[in-house]
């Protein structure tokens, strides 16, 4: 048998395996717990501060916020209620690491984790990053976008995918790190690149296309490598040999493309 009754602790024995699938199921069941607080904490009161309007699509919005962060909390704070679940079944401490069993990274730091509420809200409240609105916004600079694809050998929705993740389309945007503009470049990119002025988009597109066209050179063509090094620094991916174990590097560079999936969908739609 892989499992039995242990006479000296009185908890069951198991095997690691199974000891990881317990670890997904009592984290499975904390992000429920936490899914079910919040989805209680808003019929009391708004988490936006909006009105009960919007209908079944507001309604569906809501409950995709709730899952991702409840998802993301569990995954990334510790409230200790699926340790206590497995200390229960086995005895010992969940956050122990198992043989052959990959533990989550290390979660952001509180800036970080805050700062990612706010976009699943937006998400949820449709104020950004919907596709309608993000290829409206994005659409606006589509030719300084054309212009810095030819002049740096470029994919256009490539850029678009970037500014997409970076800025959500919005020139003016300023990042908790200082980072600037459309496509967030921090002070000293933007002197590297010859941008004097990083609010403005044309400056902005064309400097943040060198920065990102020096990257994939840098690596060779590795978009992966080069998108991680636009979020985290060449230093980091080069300490790591790729993407750093940081959630908010891995997150970008999912989001990116999947933008760039959703841009190229999107031309592929409009040429039927």
């Amino acid at each position: 048998m892989d499992k039995v009754q242990s006479a000296a602790t009185g908890h069951i024995q198991f095997t690691d395996q199974q000891k990881a699938k317990l670890k997904n199921a009592v984290k499975g069941f904390e992000a429920v717990f936490m899914e079910y607080m919040l989805k209680s904490m808003q019929e009391t009161t708004k988490i936006d501060g909006s009105s009960d309007e919007g209908g079944y699509g507001n309604d569906i919005m809501n409950g995709l916020f709730n899952m991702k962060l409840s998802e993301y909390m569990s995954n990334n704070t510790n409230l200790g209620i699926g340790n206590m679940l497995y200390k229960q079944f086995t005895g010992e401490d969940m956050n122990s690491q198992t043989p052959g069993v990959s533990e989550p990274n290390q979660g952001p730091d509180p800036g970080y984790f805050l700062q990612e509420i706010r976009n699943i809200q937006a998400q949820a409240s449709g104020q950004v990053n919907r596709p309608d609105s993000l290829l409206k916004n994005v659409g606006k600079y589509s030719d300084i976008i054309n212009e810095a694809a030819g002049t740096y050998d470029l994919q256009p929705n490539l850029i678009k995918a970037v500014i997409a993740a970076e800025s959500a389309g919005k020139p003016d945007s300023l990042s908790s790190k200082n980072a600037k503009g459309l496509m967030q470049l921090t002070d000293s990119t933007a002197k590297d690149m010859g941008v004097s002025n990083s609010f403005d988009p044309w400056e902005n597109i064309m400097g943040g296309s060198k920065y990102l066209k020096s990257l994939i050179e840098r690596y060779s063509g590795n978009l992966t490598k080069a998108l991680a090094s636009y979020n985290a620094g060449p230093g980091t991916v080069d300490q790591y040999g790729g993407v750093p174990p940081y959630p908010e590097t891995q997150n970008y560079v999912r989001k990116v493309m999947s933008y760039l999936n959703m841009f190229d969908g999107n031309e592929v739609s409009n040429d039927k």
